[in-house]
């Protein structure tokens, strides 16, 4: 871009009307032998009346000799307010650089000199021609590519620049002075003024505008359609402002759908929790990107335990309350209905018909830490993948994409023993019976009467201290006006069918959301190996099962679906790991036809004598000490097994015919009861037999 030299700009206040460019002078020349030629309309009535409601028309001062200067009519506007707001509105937005130049120019000219108050007139005649240079060139520019611009436009813009930039050094000049300097010198000042508005006549005549303005309608229309665009600029930005306003004052989860929902639980009292709730707060609010894992049989408190941590203080500090989301996961039928309970616990306003882009756009609109609670989502993950528009679509692939996002901490209840993910590393807290005395606490909160009675520790060890039984079992107290040996003797006898229809609904439907799973009804060796296991008090290490599953054709497999569903729990003893199904899942299942059935009776009690069998020996035998082992870590189950035999379950199991391999157990089992412990009450019930 080609700029004039200084010298060219910088002109001395009394030469102004003699330094004038060769070029200049040839314009003059040309315009003033063209003069007579040009006809100057007069501005109609109707536009100077509309004009004059808004402008005041102002007259322009005198020209140098022999160019006449436009008339008013032809400036019949007043480059005010509204015109330097719309020129505002276009600066650095000219497709010629140089035009962003002296649009800049002239908006400080019109916009710094307003205090020198002597000449004001005249300084407004300066602002009001540069005012009308301006509108005229974005007029001209505005909308256009920067090479469709003619090089001899370029330079007249340039040439425009030099200019202005003359007129902004005589005007600082006459600035700078005092106000008494400005009186006193009002004349010269008044000359170096009019030299000025002598120069922008001739850049308009040089800038070839002449020929474009014929009246001040131009002039009007041009600023009219300008301030238009400017206008529409300042609503559309107002538009955007409230939208803005809007989207922070809204939150992002407050959409509402017809889906309707469970509610929350309220928290309740939990006891013997309070460690696991501290531990599992510490994990969300300390460690980076936390997911966890609430394990375990149904009964066991998972969701209590959950709910207690969305409410803990510290949990509090760390999750503002709208950035805690409950997910209820019972009532999933398929990938889709997941998704769509999740969108609308996290109330997500945005819907593009694509659920999950929703979702996770609306998880990351703000870097706010968020707390997902899914919980029994053992639901969603036993449903199958769907097949979508986009592929399958599987519940575990929609956790991981919330794992994937750094700022959303994900708290889980699901009844099982682990979470498989390839991508997910899991936080997993096991949940088990309370303590001893968390359970008595639990009872005698709700039944006090029972605080002393000598049965209650037993009936608690019955119920295995599950908090969910010993709840039931203590309203059942109440109810029924049951002593606690009573209960006690009931439960033993018939189970969970020693309930109150009521209780006894609730306590099957806890345990039923497991045995009744797609899981278990669609693997017979999972229900062939947990109606075996439910038959063995004290569990089973994963040595011996092999003596108890003879039958099962998938071992391995059916551990593993027990262990999806939390039917089973692991416990390390020792060296072993032994496996148990809960106490009360026990009684309820052998009140089941399925899993409590003869040909499963049979089973397992010809596979506990074939054990003592195998395990007989007399003292001093070199496998006697190997063998007591054997029979010492059975022997609870052994014993349950033996002494439930009687003359009616012979004859049922079909076995009256073919005893002599119970009884020769029986007998084995009565002399390893002797060596170790002496004790006759297995040859007692022998000779019973």
């Amino acid at each position: 871009m080609r700029r004039k030299s200084s010298s060219a700009i910088s002109v001395a206040n009394s030469d102004i009307s003699s330094a004038k460019t060769p070029k200049r002078a040839m314009v003059r020349e040309k315009l003033s032998r063209d003069k007579s030629s040009i006809s100057r309309p007069k501005l109609k009535s109707s536009a100077v009346g509309s004009a004059s409601s808004r402008y005041s028309a102002v007259s322009v001062g005198s020209s140098s000799a022999g160019v006449e200067p436009p008339s008013a009519s032809t400036y019949a506007f007043e480059a005010g307010k509204q015109t330097v707001e719309v020129l505002q509105r276009f600066t650095n937005m000219l497709p010629v650089p140089c035009a962003n130049e002296v649009l800049e120019v002239a908006l400080i000219l019109m916009t710094a000199y307003e205090n020198v108050t002597v000449l004001e007139q005249r300084v407004k005649d300066v602002h009001n021609r540069i005012g009308s240079l301006m509108l005229v060139m974005i007029d001209g520019l505005s909308g256009q590519e920067a090479t469709s611009i003619s090089p001899n436009v370029v330079q007249d813009i340039e040439d425009l620049g030099g200019d202005l930039r003359a007129v902004q050094k005589d005007l600082r000049k006459i600035s700078s002075q005092s106000r008494w300097l400005l009186v006193f010198f009002k004349n010269a000042n008044k000359a170096t003024v009019d030299a000025c508005l002598d120069r922008l006549s001739d850049a308009l005549q040089s800038f070839n505008v002449t020929r474009a303005i014929r009246d001040g309608n131009m002039l009007f229309e041009i600023q009219s359609r300008l301030k238009a665009v400017n206008e529409a600029t300042g609503k559309m930005a107002d538009q955007v402002d409230k939208m803005y306003s809007w989207l922070i004052d809204k939150d992002v989860h407050s959409a509402d759908s017809d889906l309707v929902l469970q509610e929350m639980p309220e928290l309740i009292h939990l006891y013997g929790r309070d460690v696991v709730i501290s531990q599992i707060a510490q994990i969300l609010t300390t460690k980076a990107r936390p997911r966890v894992g609430i394990l375990g049989a149904g009964g066991m408190g998972k969701t209590s335990v959950a709910v207690a941590v969305m409410e803990n203080e510290l949990v509090g500090q760390t999750y503002q309350p709208y950035h805690r989301f409950w997910v209820p996961c019972v009532g999933v039928t398929s990938p889709i209905t997941f998704l769509q309970i999740l969108s609308k616990s996290l109330g997500v306003t945005q819907d593009t018909k694509a659920p999950l882009k929703d979702i996770l756009y609306t998880l990351k609109s703000t870097e706010e830490p968020r707390l997902i609670l899914l919980d029994n989502l053992e639901t969603a993950m036993n449903v199958p993948d769907a097949v979508t528009d986009g592929g399958l679509l599987s519940t575990e692939g929609i956790i991981n994409k919330l794992a994937s996002i750094p700022h959303v901490s994900i708290l889980v209840t699901i009844r099982s023993n682990m979470l498989p993910s390839d991508t997910i590393f899991w936080d997993l807290i096991h949940l088990e019976g309370v303590a001893h005395e968390a359970a008595r606490a639990i009872f005698t909160s709700i039944c006090p009467a029972a605080a002393d009675h000598p049965s209650l520790g037993e009936l608690l060890e019955v119920l295995g201290y599950m908090p969910y039984a010993v709840t039931l079992m203590a309203k059942q107290a109440v109810t029924s006006f049951a002593q606690v040996d009573g209960l006690l003797k009931e439960w033993k006898r018939i189970g969970t069918n020693s309930l109150s229809q009521n209780l006894k609904h609730k306590m099957n439907r806890s345990i039923e959301l497991s045995v009744e799973s797609k899981a278990i009804s669609s693997d017979p060796d999972a229900q062939c190996l947990l109606a075996i296991l439910a038959r063995l008090p004290a569990g089973t290490s994963l040595d011996h099962l092999k003596w108890w599953s003879k039958r099962v054709g998938r071992v391995t497999s059916a551990i593993g679906t027990l262990n999806d569903t939390a039917l089973i729990t692991q416990r390390q003893e020792g060296a072993s790991t032994n496996c148990f199904v809960l106490p009360v899942v026990q009684s309820y299942l052998r009140n089941q036809p399925l899993y409590n059935s003869p040909k499963i009776r049979r089973l397992v009690l010809l596979a506990c004598c074939s054990f003592v069998l195998d395990h007989k020996s007399e003292p001093g035998d070199p496998s006697s000490k190997e063998h007591i082992e054997e029979l010492d870590s059975e022997k609870t189950n052994i014993q349950s097994i033996l002494h439930g035999v009687t003359t009616e379950s012979l004859s049922e199991l079909g076995l009256v015919e073919d005893v002599s391999d119970v009884f020769a157990a029986m007998l084995a089992f009565a002399w390893y009861q002797f060596w170790t412990r002496p004790s006759s009450e297995t040859l007692i019930h022998l000779l019973e037999l």
